[in-house]
């Protein structure tokens, strides 16, 4: 006889999840990856055709078209999978072709530029796919008094994980001539980086599954079950359309993760392109940014517990406000670290308190992952948009002097927060954020 699992093992594994796929965040999207691209696609190089003038813009559309594919595929399968029980399902599958596109980049050199493109295309795909399904779970199974508390430890466990991992790949290739690695300028240690990622998400990932709840499978056949997922979701977004309080949230939300995680994804290539940072230099910018980030989430989570999810937002979005206009009119190095503390700090914050805010104005509702993939998607388009508009913004200002595209194109950013603040003052207008009697009726009926 099995021994049942207990709410408390379950909380701790849902954690576990961010400890475990954070070090794909960390390795391939902040540090190792981008440094490893911009030395394997040069500037001029062709994909599918097309001749990109800068390697930068190819990384960037490469990153688009992936958050185009999992804002098109999530409200599909999140209805299903709420209405067919596969939610634990499909995070595992995400999750598991991650990991394994992570690992698939130990083969990405300069001839076989495309395994590189494709690889982080698909690991992108994994991992913002298993993250629609994982947040539905926050609701299903953490009391709803918990939320800012258990989304806050997540986050922040996963910035203690992802930093512990890449100091091990930093520690391997500073011994790389113990492997028999002579050559300085090999990146063979790096590469071999991008299969430990993989390794050690799908491990970890391992323990999360074991706990999380199974969801209750219907009888229906798959055709009219995804018949039923669109007619789930319709009914969800006709549901939303009735809550002010999450139309407002999902407004603010857009605008300011617009900004968010277009600074995440371009960030290393801005420091080496604007202040000619190397490799080495970008490993200890983005430690600074991980270990803030475990304090900020903390902390943030402890300012809106005591004064409302509202303050708590807005907090770190004004630093990213500052991080816009520093950024903008940095000259030394010593500024970038800086610009790296403050990112980091207002990231953990902003991000936890997101996820756990929106988790708190859901009304009571079985349909959490359907409600999250609007949550997941809403993020994927403003990203989409995000990057789009710098990579335009870097496209029209090509021909002005060095760093000056890339300094308006984190202006244009700037704008953004500022919109994003207004925005998240008009919610004060309510009194409370918890859901109202009236919003769960709503819902019910």
């Amino acid at each position: 006889m099995s021994k049942e699992i207990t709410k408390q093992e379950q909380i701790r594994g849902w954690i576990v999840f961010d400890w475990a796929n954070s070090a794909y965040n960390l390795v391939i999207v902040s540090t190792v990856f981008p440094i490893i691209f911009k030395a394997f696609v040069p500037d001029g190089s062709e994909f599918i055709g097309i001749t990109f003038k800068s390697s930068d813009s190819l990384y960037t559309y490469a990153m688009c078209f992936s958050y185009l594919i999992i804002s098109i595929i999530t409200p599909i399968l999140s209805g299903i999978a709420d209405y067919g029980g596969y939610k634990k399902r499909y995070m595992q599958f995400f999750s598991t072709m991650g990991a394994f596109a992570c690992a698939s980049l130990f083969l990405f050199g300069p001839d076989d530029q495309w395994i590189g493109i494709c690889g982080v295309i698909i690991a992108s795909i994994g991992f913002s796919g298993s993250l629609v399904f994982y947040n539905g779970f926050l609701s299903e199974i953490v009391p709803k008094k918990l939320h800012d508390k258990v989304s806050a430890k997540g986050f922040s466990y996963g910035y203690l994980g992802s930093s512990i991992l890449l100091i091990l790949i930093i520690l391997l290739d500073r011994s790389k001539e113990l492997f028999g690695v002579l050559n300085e300028k090999d990146p063979i240690i790096f590469r071999i980086g991008f299969i430990l990622v993989g390794i050690w998400w799908f491990g970890w990932a391992r323990w999360t599954f074991s706990v999380l709840p199974k969801g209750k499978k219907t009888d229906l056949p798959k055709k009219e079950m995804m018949a039923k997922g669109f007619e789930e979701l319709k009914h969800v977004w006709h549901q939303l359309k009735q809550l002010p309080r999450l139309k407002r949230f999902l407004s603010a939300f857009f605008i300011i993760d617009l900004g968010v995680q277009t600074i995440v994804i371009i960030a290393p290539l801005f420091a080496i392109k604007v202040f000619g940072m190397e490799g080495g230099e970008l490993v200890p910018l983005v430690l600074i940014m991980q270990f803030l980030g475990i304090a900020g989430a903390f902390l943030f989570s402890k300012v809106s517990k005591k004064y409302g999810n509202v303050a708590g937002l807005i907090g770190p979005s004004i630093v990213y406000t500052l991080v816009c206009i520093i950024a903008c009119f940095a000259t030394q190095k010593w500024m970038v670290y800086l610009i790296a503390a403050m990112i980091g700090f207002a990231m953990g914050g902003i991000q936890s308190l997101f996820r756990s805010t929106y988790s708190k104005l859901l009304p009571k509702t079985k349909d959490h992952a359907s409600f999250f993939s609007f949550f997941d998607i809403t993020e994927k388009i403003a990203i989409v948009f995000g990057l789009f508009i710098y990579a335009g913004v870097e496209v029209i200002a090509s021909g002005m002097e060095d760093g000056f595209a890339e300094r308006l194109g984190v202006a244009t950013l700037g704008v953004f927060f500022l919109i994003g603040l207004i925005l998240l003052r008009r919610l004060n207008k309510f009194k409370s954020l918890e859901p109202t009697l009236e919003d769960t009726e709503l819902i019910d009926g």
